[in-house]
């Protein structure tokens, strides 16, 4: 771009699905009470233990036919159980007598598990674990709680020691590989999807998780044969044609890219990520006007949508329709107020902007200087724009500064042009960035 500032925001949609294990507890509906006989009409099978999760697969008046994990199946009285959401007095009273058994943390966790409270259902999965549990489920599922926090290097090590403890079902390579590719661990997440295809899954969200990682690993051509196989499995999959297109798209294959992106708002007509995807696309083959159309599409499905208002107001910046760019900038940053791209096109549209009406550098500091405090003085195009708005407010000699220090950042294919700006403010002219 002009002054190398990413100004256009391209968000990335990678459909990842986990196989849940906690989707497994979801059959798992009753507590035993306590010490109950269970008969398969005539004999007995089996005696439930107090706090022992059962599976209720037939009703009948005053009897429950039930499975327990310990193969014991038949029928028992039904006042003999409760539901899993009241069951938690019977472990309390269980855990107060026996408080160093952890069978009886991992069975209160499941409650919390499916009444979605997370801090009690890692509290006791953790506590499981300090008093030795051997169950490999328990770090499974909370492996996949860690995961849903963002802790992902704790998520993987829980499904390390589950493998350790014999689980190798395909979901939990699918788990653990959708942790390792959040964690940019992309050649590990590679290894996972792989394996859980090789132990049975070919389901096309495996074959989307894997072109995710994939396509993060640069290898973009493989990429493309994992989604053709998703597409094949689904052909009306939105998210694989999607997906596709952004790999095209990254690519700089515009013409396949386009096509994937078109075929999949054929499927969804309201598909907003093709639409997002589709601007961005406009936007690299220069062609601004369709850009907007398409963030015009976007902001009318989602009035919420911060990046379409920005990308939309740097595609009108491009075509110096500057106010209502300017309008643009604003309406995301009121979206999203952290949203640091944003706070830098208003404040260089405001320092540089050829017409005089629109620059303001006084406002163009103070977007700036929130750019470079949430981008936490780090990144030389935040600084850029700095630099440019001290020199519209009349200080080359902080200007000059914040610019060397650009210099000093800036990649060695950018700098021919930095030391031209650098120039600029030591002549104290201020910079005007003319499309």
């Amino acid at each position: 771009m002009r002054h190398a500032t990413p100004l256009l925001t391209l968000a990335v949609f990678m459909l990842i699905s986990s196989a849940s294990a906690a989707e497994r507890l979801t059959s798992f509906e009753v507590v035993a009470r306590g010490a109950y006989r269970v008969t398969d009409g005539e004999k007995t099978t089996g005696t439930t233990e107090a706090g022992e999760v059962l599976t209720v697969l037939v009703t009948d008046q005053d009897k429950v036919w039930v499975q327990s994990t310990r193969g014991i199946k038949g029928w028992l009285e039904r006042g003999a159980v409760t539901s899993l959401a009241d069951a938690e007095a019977i472990y309390s009273q269980l855990i107060r007598a026996h408080p160093r058994n952890p069978v009886h943390y991992e069975r209160r966790a499941l409650i919390w598990l499916h009444s979605g409270q997370t801090d009690k259902l890692l509290a006791d999965y953790d506590q499981a674990v300090r008093l030795g549990s051997k169950n490999p489920m328990v770090y499974v599922n909370r492996g996949i709680q860690l995961a849903t926090q963002g802790e992902f290097d704790k998520a993987i090590a829980d499904y390390d020691m589950a493998q350790r403890l014999g689980v190798a079902e395909p979901y939990l390579f699918v788990n653990r590989g959708v942790a390792q590719l959040a964690a940019g661990r992309a050649d590990k997440a590679v290894e996972d999807f792989t394996a859980a295809i090789e132990r049975g899954e070919k389901s096309a969200s495996i074959y989307l998780n894997r072109a995710a990682a994939y396509a993060e690993a640069h290898e973009e051509i493989k990429a493309i044969d994992d989604l053709a196989e998703a597409i094949r499995l689904e052909p009306k999959n939105v998210a694989a044609h999607h997906q596709r297109g952004m790999v095209w798209q990254a690519m700089e294959n515009w013409d396949k890219a386009l096509a994937d992106f078109e075929q999949a708002l054929r499927l969804d007509p309201k598909h907003i990520p093709s639409f997002s995807s589709r601007g961005f696309l406009w936007f690299q083959r220069q062609e601004p006007a369709k850009a907007i159309a398409d963030f015009d599409r976007v902001i009318q499905l989602n009035p919420k949508a911060a990046v379409a208002y920005n990308n939309r107001g740097y595609n009108r910046q491009l075509l110096k329709k500057y106010e209502e760019a300017l309008a643009d900038y604003d309406a995301a940053i009121r979206l999203a107020p952290n949203y640091v791209l944003a706070h830098q096109n208003k404040a260089w549209l405001l320092a540089t902007c050829p017409e005089a009406s629109i620059r303001d550098g006084k406002q163009g500091l103070v977007s700036a200087r929130t750019a470079c405090e949430l981008g936490q003085w780090k990144h030389w195009p935040d600084l850029k724009t700095l630099a440019a708005a001290c020199a519209e407010a009349g200080d080359f000699a902080q200007a000059v500064q914040w610019q060397t220090k650009v210099l000093e950042m800036a990649p060695e294919d950018e700098r021919v042009e930095e030391r031209k700006v650098l120039e600029a403010y030591k002549a104290s002219k201020p910079w005007r960035d003319v499309p």
